[in-house]
């Protein structure tokens, strides 16, 4: 016999929900983004975001996510009927979400915050783009040796960028 929750019911003829169990705990970080964000949707203080808001929070927070992606996420954590959501259900939601990244895809997003053109690669013009926005001064020097260290060609390509941040 399949377990059930604790506090949780069972109704004639339908199946208990099975919650998914987060693969790992959410770091301070990422608890405190998913509290700002939930915050920040929440503007009217009512204590609920709406699925379209949850989606909202989801793209912010890098995942491509499309409606139908929210409805099947909201389901697997029998939230499906739920049109609001308060911030417990927004953050298992969220923590779901952001515990099956893996290291690979968190560096390959980080890759193309930095390749703002789309690319596949960074050039000088683009990493120069990036240093300005980040209120970096580095001489353009050191931005051409960056380049000709990690990259080829002076460009550095995703893979460049992996190799990078996998190194120890």
């Amino acid at each position: 016999m399949a377990s059930v929750a604790p506090g949780s019911t069972l109704a004639f003829g339908r199946t208990p929900v099975v919650r998914p169990a987060a693969k790992r705990d959410l770091t301070k970080d990422e608890s405190e983004a998913v509290l700002f964000a939930f915050e920040t949707l929440d503007a009217e203080r009512t204590g609920f975001v709406s699925r379209k808001q949850l989606k909202v929070a989801l793209r912010a927070l890098g995942f491509g996510v499309k409606k139908a992606d929210v409805a099947d996420l909201l389901t697997r954590h029998g939230e499906d009927g739920t049109q609001q959501l308060d911030f417990q259900t927004f953050r298992r939601v969220v923590a779901d979400m952001l515990c099956q990244r893996t290291p690979l895809d968190e560096h390959r997003r980080a890759f193309q915050l930095f390749d703002v053109l789309g690319q596949g690669a960074i050039d000088f013009v683009t990493l120069k783009r990036v240093a300005k926005s980040l209120n970096l001064d580095i001489p353009d020097e050191e931005l051409q040796d960056m380049l000709h260290e990690f990259g080829k060609d002076g460009l550095i390509t995703e893979q460049d960028w992996l190799a990078i941040m996998n190194s120890d």
